[in-house]
C-alpha cells in the first residue's frame, strides 16, 4: 500500500490489533498497561509533588518530621513498584511478547494455508504476503511500546498539566503556543518516514533474495560451478542496495530538515527559552510565585513537553505501524475461490474420472490448456506424455483442485469436484509432485506429512511404505532409522538425500496412504534405469485396485498404462495404447523413437 492511510483508518488498525492483543493474551496486556500507566503516576509523585511538597515545607520552616514522613511513604511505595515491575520486565514481558508473536504469526501461516495457489503468481500478493510474514514481530513490538509511550504517558501528561495548573497555570501558556507548531512538523515528517519505507519494499524484497542465494545450500554447489551466474546475483544484491541507498538520500534530506525544525529550534531553543523567561518574570519582577513554585513549574512544563515529544514519535510510530498493520489485515482477510459448493462428502472407493472441455490459464489471457477432454475408468491405469512445457502439470493440478478451470468441468464419481469439500477431495487423492519437497524433520515425519501418533501400526505402516518405496533402510547413515533427521540446517546428526533417494521417500508418501486414486507426476525422474523399471512394476503390483494417472516425458515408465494420452501445446493430440501409438507413426511415435526405447530392453 503506497499511499497514506488517513487518521480514521490508523486509528482502526490501532484497534484491531489491540482486540488481538487482548483476545489472546488478556492477563499479560492488563499487566502491560497497569506497570505502564504505574510508571508515570511513581514519576510524578517522586520527581514533582514530592519535590514541591519538601521545598515548600523548607521555605515554610516546616518540621522536618513532615519531610521524614514523606520520604519514607514514598521508599515504600518505590520498593514495592520496584518488585512488581521486575516480576513484569523479566517475566511477564518476554513471556507475554512471544505469545502475541506466535499468535499472529499462527493467523498469518493459517491464512497462508488456505488461500488460493494461485495467489502465489500475484506479485501484489506475494509482496504482501513477503510485508505480513517480515514485520509481523516489528509491528507488536512497535504496538506495545506505543502503549507505552502514549497511552501511559498519556496519564502523565495530564498528572503534570492538572498540577501546573493548580499551582502556576500562567507557565502552561508558552506549551500551548509551541505545541501545535510541533504537530505540525511532526505529521509531515511522518508522511515522508511511512512514503520512504514503502518505496524501499520492492528493492529490500530483491535484497533478501540475493541474500537468501548466497546462505542457502540449495545454491551453494551451482554458485561455484556458474561464477558468472555468482557475479550476475552479487551485481543485483548491489543495485538493489544502491536502489535503497537513493530512497534514504531522496528523502533524508526533506526528514533532516523538519527534525532540525522540530528537535532543535522548537523543542529546545523556543520552548526551554520561553519557559525560564515567564518563570523568572513571574517570580523576579510580578513576585506570584515561590522558589517552590518556580522548580515545581519548570519541572511540570519540561516534564509535560518531553512526554509530549514522546507521544507525538509514539503517534508517528503508530501511524507507521498501522501501514503495516493495514498489510496483514490485507492479507489475513483474503478469501479462497477454491471453495465447496455444495459441500458433499467425497464417496468411498474407486470412482470414475472425467475431464470436459477444460481450459485454463495462469493468466486470463495467456490460456495452457485448451478444451482438454479425457476420462478415466475406475482402476484403470492411464499416462499423460508429452515434452515438457506440454501442460501436463498444470493438468494434475487441476486434477487436485489447487485450481479451477476457466471453463469446462472436472468430474469424479459423476459429480463435479466443485460440489465435494476441498479438504477432502485432496485427501481423496495420493500424488506425488516432480517438485516434491524434503522437510527439515525425521524420515517418519517426511512420510507421514503430519503429526505422529507414535504407534507401533504407524512405525510398521511408514516401514512399509519406504520398503515399497524401494528405500534402503539398511543405510549406514540411518543412524537412528526412521527417527533420523533429514537435512543438516538444524541437526548435526542429520544427513542428505541424494536425488533419487528424496524421490522414494516422496513416493512412500503416497504408499503410506490409502487413496483410491493416486497421480504421479514424474515419479521416476532423479532414478536410474534399473531402479526405476523395478519401481514401476512394484507401483503396478501395489496399485492393481487403484486408479492410476502417470505424468511423464520418459515413455518407458508409461508403455504398459491401459491408455496414453499425448499432449501437445496443451492439447491432447492423440491416445491409444502404447502399440496403438506406435502403430499410428505420429508424435507419440516420434518421441518414443527420439528416445530410442531406451528403456524397453533393460534386463531384469
Amino acid at each position: 500500500m503506497k499511499e497514506m492511510l488517513t487518521w480514521r483508518q490508523v486509528l482502526a488498525q490501532q484497534w484491531f490489533l489491540t482486540r488481538f492483543c487482548f483476545k489472546k493474551a488478556p492477563g499479560f496486556m492488563a499487566f502491560h498497561l497497569f506497570e505502564s500507566i504505574k510508571l508515570q503516576i511513581s514519576i510524578f509523585f517522586e520527581f514533582t509533588w514530592t519535590v514541591n511538597y519538601v521545598l515548600t515545607v523548607a521555605e515554610e520552616g516546616g518540621d522536618f518530621k513532615k519531610i521524614l514522613w514523606c520520604m519514607g511513604i514514598l521508599m515504600a511505595a518505590i520498593a514495592v513498584s520496584t518488585v512488581t515491575f521486575a516480576i513484569y520486565k523479566h517475566y511477564a514481558f518476554p513471556r507475554g511478547k512471544q505469545v502475541l508473536y506466535q499468535a499472529l504469526r499462527m493467523e498469518i501461516y493459517k491464512k497462508a494455508k488456505e488461500i488460493d495457489l494461485s495467489c502465489y503468481d500475484d506479485k501484489d500478493f506475494y509482496e504482501t504476503f513477503i510485508l505480513a510474514t517480515g514485520e509481523t514481530d516489528r509491528c507488536m513490538d512497535r504496538y506495545l511500546v506505543f502503549e507505552t509511550s502514549v497511552l501511559a504517558r498519556l496519564v502523565g501528561v495530564t498528572c503534570s498539566v492538572l498540577y501546573c495548573a493548580y499551582i502556576n497555570p500562567a507557565a502552561l501558556l508558552v506549551l500551548i503556543i509551541i505545541l501545535p507548531l510541533e504537530l505540525l512538523c511532526v505529521v509531515q515528517e511522518n508522511k515522508k518516514t511511512v512514503a520512504a519505507r514503502m518505496e524501499r519494499v520492492p528493492h529490500e524484497q530483491k535484497r533478501e533474495y540475493g541474500n537468501r542465494v548466497f546462505y542457502l545450500s540449495d545454491y551453494a554447489g551451482e554458485l561455484r560451478l556458474y561464477p558468472q551466474m555468482k557475479d550476475k546475483c552479487r551485481t543485483d544484491y548491489t543495485e538493489a542496495n544502491d536502489r535503497i541507498k537513493s530512497v534514504n538520500k531522496k528523502y533524508g534530506k526533506q526528514l533532516f530538515g523538519y527534525g532540525l525544525l522540530h528537535e532543535v529550534l522548537l523543542s529546545r531553543v523556543v520552548s526551554e527559552g520561553g519557559v525560564w523567561t515567564v518563570l523568572l518574570y513571574q517570580m523576579l519582577v510580578l513576585q506570584a510565585v515561590t522558589g517552590a513554585q518556580l522548580i515545581t513549574s519548570r519541572n511540570c512544563v519540561m516534564r509535560i513537553s518531553a512526554n509530549v515529544k514522546i507521544i507525538v514519535d509514539g503517534l508517528r510510530s503508530m501511524a507507521e505501524n498501522a501501514a503495516y498493520i493495514y498489510r496483514i489485515r490485507e492479507f489475513l482477510q483474503m478469501e479462497s475461490t477454491i471453495v465447496s459448493e455444495k459441500n458433499e462428502e467425497v464417496p468411498q472407493g474407486s470412482g470414475g474420472l472425467s475431464v470436459e472441455h477444460v481450459n485454463f490459464g495462469y493468466l486470463a489471457d495467456k490460456q495452457v490448456l485448451h478444451d482438454v477432454t479425457f476420462a478415466v475408468e475406475p482402476k484403470q491405469k492411464i499416462a499423460l506424455v508429452g515434452y515438457n512445457g506440454s501442460g501436463k502439470t498444470t493438468l494434475v493440478k487441476l486434477l487436485l483442485r489447487l485450481y479451477d478451470p476457466l471453463s469446462g468441468r472436472i468430474c469424479y464419481h459423476g459429480k463435479d469436484i466443485r460440489d465435494y469439500r476441498v479438504m477432502d477431495y485432496r485427501r481423496s487423492i495420493g500424488s506425488v509432485f516432480q517438485d516434491f519437497k524434503i522437510y527439515a524433520a525425521t524420515l517418519k515425519e517426511n512420510v507421514l506429512m503430519d503429526v505422529e501418533n507414535g504407534s507401533r501400526e504407524e512405525t510398521y505402516k511408514v516401514e512399509k511404505a519406504l520398503y515399497e518405496a524401494h528405500f534402503t533402510l539398511g543405510d549406514n547413515r540411518l543412524s537412528y532409522q526412521i527417527e533420523t533427521p533429514l537435512t543438516t540446517e538444524f541437526e548435526k546428526d542429520g544427513i542428505n538425500l541424494s536425488g533419487g533417494e528424496a524421490q522414494k521417500v516422496a513416493i512412500a508418501r503416497t504408499l503410506y496412504r490409502t487413496q483410491d486414486m493416486i497421480i504421479m507426476d514424474e515419479p521416476s525422474s532423479a532414478l536410474d534405469p534399473l531402479a526405476e523399471y523395478r519401481l514401476n512394476q512394484e507401483l503396478n503390483e501395489i496399485a492393481k485396485d487403484k486408479t492410476v494417472i502417470f505424468i511423464s516425458h520418459r515413455l518407458s515408465t508409461v508403455r504398459d498404462a491401459d491408455c496414453i494420452y499425448m499432449m501437445e501445446k496443451g492439447r491432447i493430440v492423440e491416445k491409444g495404447t502404447h502399440e496403438g501409438l506406435i502403430g499410428i507413426n505420429g508424435k507419440y511415435a516420434t518421441m518414443w523413437r527420439i528416445q530410442a526405447g531406451l528403456y524397453a530392453d533393460v534386463g531384469v
